[in-house]
């Protein structure tokens, strides 16, 4: 019985693990709007986006913006996903080592 406990809570904490939410700074630094679609596991959805503007996207795992006539990327994590000069494009934050 204790190794079914063990195992349980083992299987829990791997489970949490690996599906984290995270936010994703969406920014936008063009001139003009876009809608961009952001697709995960749990969900899509639209997000209106104006020039000059930033969005934070909360995303469990992995999630992908497209956005019509400019491209799609993947994202995860604390990354930035940008708009710029009519291209999207991830800028991955870099991780910082602990003493």
């Amino acid at each position: 019985m204790k190794r079914f406990g063990a195992l349980l809570a083992f299987l829990v904490i791997g489970l949490t693990t690996t599906t984290t939410a995270s936010a994703i700074d969406l920014r936008n630094e063009d001139s003009r709007g876009y809608t961009v679609q952001v697709t995960s596991t749990a969900m899509v959805k639209d997000v209106e986006l104006n020039s000059m503007s930033m969005s934070i996207v909360v995303c469990v795992g992995q999630c992908s913006f497209y956005v019509p006539g400019v491209g799609k990327v993947s994202a995860e994590g604390s990354d930035v996903v940008r708009i710029k000069n009519g291209r999207i494009i991830r800028v991955p934050v870099p991780q910082v080592a602990l003493p």
